[in-house]
């Protein structure tokens, strides 16, 4: 068995009033959209939510056995992310790190990956993601683009872990409807077929690989699209818990950012299925809330999603500047 020891998350202050993207081009928008200020990148967001999970979990840096991150949208073209948050956080030189990229569902993959090598070796290890999701003034998933952080610890079961992880199930599939080059909005092809074909099947059989029945008490998902999560939750009956209307989709920090959620909002002894779906097919992870203690430093989601300034239009688009892929520049 193994334990998610902590969790927690980092939201933006900054955010932008869905309403005020729609009128730039004549439509109208409901909730809001986390935006980045000019200082803040992805380690800078990871980092915020790892040196908070850890300041709650039971583990020292120097015990820390690995350190996985996951992004979709991280500029660098080679030296990544967990490298650079394993020297922030003080682990060892000796410590394993990985990115995980190139698919919405990178954040589930880290995070089995973390299950794995927790089991393989009985050392903790740090699980984080981070995004600022690009977009295109006037593109179709405009006013929904967020960004943020999201980071678990992983450790052997012990006495009083946050939760435990129970089971886990994925469904790997060819499926490829959504398309992003790097730097840019995605383009989407047929988002009610997608639906259909990609999602319903893939969330599915991912629940049932889990070897569960019992429906749980909660839920939360991640995938590129509110349709997409609402498609598939659909067939569990479950409250579902998700940051989405305050934050937006903060690519794979989705995940994990709602899964810290969470854990902050639910009871000892509340079961919670954690569902990711991105290109390639999707992943469930059931979980059991085992300390659902109100006293844990930092500022939980739901304060940091209450604290916040909004922004002008200009400075939501301003905040999210192309960058350079391996030296060729997206325009």
């Amino acid at each position: 068995m193994v334990a998610i020891d902590a969790a927690a998350g980092y939201v933006p202050l900054y955010r932008i009033a869905r309403s005020e993207i729609a009128a730039q081009h004549g439509g109208s928008g409901q909730g809001e959209s986390a935006v980045p200020s000019r200082d803040e990148n992805h380690i800078t967001m990871a980092s915020e939510a790892t040196t908070a999970a850890l300041e709650r979990a039971a583990v020292d840096a120097d015990d820390i056995g690995a350190v996985f991150a996951a992004s979709v949208s991280d500029y660098y073209a080679e030296h990544g992310v967990a490298a650079q948050l394993a020297y922030r956080l003080g682990a060892p030189t000796d410590s394993r790190t990985g990115d995980f990229r190139g698919t919405a569902r990178a954040a589930a993959d880290a995070l089995e990956t973390a299950r794995q090598y927790v089991r393989a070796t009985e050392k903790p290890v740090v699980v984080a993601a981070a995004d600022i999701m690009p977009v295109e003034p006037g593109g179709d998933d405009e006013e929904t683009m967020g960004a943020g952080a999201g980071a678990l610890i992983l450790r052997p079961r012990s006495d009083d872990p946050a939760a435990t992880i129970d089971s886990v199930g994925q469904a790997t599939t060819g499926f490829l409807e959504r398309h992003r080059e790097h730097g840019e909005s995605a383009e989407q092809g047929d988002p009610r077929f997608e639906r259909r074909h990609g999602v319903q099947p893939a969330v599915t059989t991912a629940l049932e690989r889990t070897e569960t029945d019992a429906d749980p008490e909660y839920a939360v998902a991640s995938a590129p699209g509110y349709r997409f999560v609402q498609t598939a939750l659909q067939s569990i009956d479950a409250e579902r818990l998700s940051t989405f209307n305050d934050v937006g989709y903060a690519g794979t920090a989705t995940l994990l950012l709602d899964i810290a959620h969470a854990l902050e909002s639910t009871e000892t002894g509340d079961s919670l299925v954690a569902i990711a779906y991105g290109q390639g097919g999707a992943d469930a992870f059931r979980l059991t809330v085992t300390d659902a203690s109100d006293e844990r430093p930092g500022l939980s989601v739901s304060e940091q999603i209450e604290t916040k300034e909004y922004v002008p239009y200009m400075k939501h688009v301003n905040s999210r500047e192309r960058y350079e892929y391996q030296g060729v520049p997206n325009t």
